[in-house]
């Protein structure tokens, strides 16, 4: 999965009034389909967001934290949920990213 400055996403985030967030949530469950083969293509999950005004997204920030999980990473899919529901649900993609961030991609080594 794609590496991403957390403080460029907020600098982005700030400077675009949020509208990177929608980009950034279609590109990361993009990833995670291709990754997983799990959930919804990027724009399949943006119309799908919209057109449940938004309920969807609450069950897919549980979801996210499982295919994370699946990629190598921590299940926080009970924090991003929880986050959601109290209101702080803006935090989800920065705690996701950090998260991604960390997993190591594996290295083949080439045998002599």
């Amino acid at each position: 999965m794609k590496q991403r400055s957390i403080g460029m996403m907020i600098l982005l985030t700030l400077v675009t009034f949020g509208v990177y967030m929608i980009i950034w949530t279609v590109l990361f469950q993009s990833e995670l389909k291709r990754k997983t083969n799990l959930g919804f293509g990027g724009l399949g999950h943006l119309i799908l967001i919209f057109v449940t005004f938004g309920i969807y997204y609450i069950y897919w920030n549980y979801k996210a934290g499982e295919r994370i999980e699946k990629t190598g990473g921590p299940n926080n899919g009970i924090l991003y949920l929880i986050l959601v529901l109290i209101g702080f649900g803006w935090l989800n993609p920065f705690l996701m990213q950090s998260e991604v961030n960390k997993i190591q991609p594996k290295v083949i080594k080439a045998t002599t």
